[in-house]
């Protein structure tokens, strides 16, 4: 349920909605037409493909609001910029670009995208883990990311803890880093990623669901991708 501060965030900020097959956007009147439809078009491709490549959400639809600049989006969201494009009570908000052709942002934009995508697992036991880790490694966002420094994760549950903690540029790159080469792992026979993500097209445990895909029990692939992860290339 939409709260009130997101409903009065919207009243103050009068938006126009567009949409597309797959996309709804609002954009406030600061923001142009014509650079609402360039998000509208790159949006809806990036929604096309991944529901097509996943096989996951081919009928949904997702909901976006632009924002003119990081004023505009702590507004909204009661969020610093680093978080976006950021999911908020079911709403994809994003700093409007003038320029959205970038290889790096596009890939951001792409992680938002599936995330709100596979949003409709998640009531069926799907871990919110799992939905970042598959958005990240699917987008590519973390490629070229820096590994951390110090410190790893050891469950699966530390990647959600490092989602909420997260409140710096570092620790953005950090979490990018884990979530994506989780993917990876998950991915390491292709396509069962693909498999696990379709367990949950209905309720099932997570172990069950791991056990189904990967034939091992949970804390045993968990003991696998913790070392997966300590013996990365580059690891300092």
């Amino acid at each position: 349920m939409i709260n009130l501060f997101l409903i009065l965030a919207f009243l103050q900020s009068p938006a126009h909605a567009i949409s597309s097959s797959h996309v709804t956007l609002y954009r406030p009147a600061n923001v142009s037409a014509s650079v609402a439809e360039g998000y509208l078009a790159v949006l809806e491709q990036l929604y096309s493909s991944y529901s097509t490549s996943l096989q996951i959400g081919t009928q949904g639809k997702i909901r976006v609001r632009l924002c003119r600049d990081k004023y505009d989006f702590a507004d909204l969201t009661n969020a610093d910029s680093i978080y976006s494009p950021m999911w908020k009570d079911g709403t994809l908000f994003i700093i409007a670009r003038d320029d959205i052709s970038e290889e790096g942002y596009r890939s951001k934009l792409a992680a938002g995208v599936v995330t709100g995508m596979l949003s409709s697992i998640r009531e069926n036991g799907a871990p919110a883990w799992l939905i970042a880790a598959a958005a990240v490694y699917e987008s590519g966002e973390y490629k070229g990311v820096d590994p951390p420094l110090l410190g790893t994760v050891k469950y699966f549950s530390d990647l959600e803890e490092k989602m909420e903690s997260a409140q710096s540029e570092e620790d953005m790159s950090d979490l990018l880093y884990y979530l994506g080469n989780t993917g990876k792992f998950l991915d390491g026979e292709p396509g069962s990623l693909m498999k696990l993500l379709h367990e949950f097209d209905h309720f099932i445990p997570l172990d069950d669901a791991v056990r189904n895909v990967f034939h091992v029990t949970l804390s045993r692939l968990e003991g696998e991708w913790h070392e997966y992860l300590e013996n990365l290339p580059g690891r300092r």
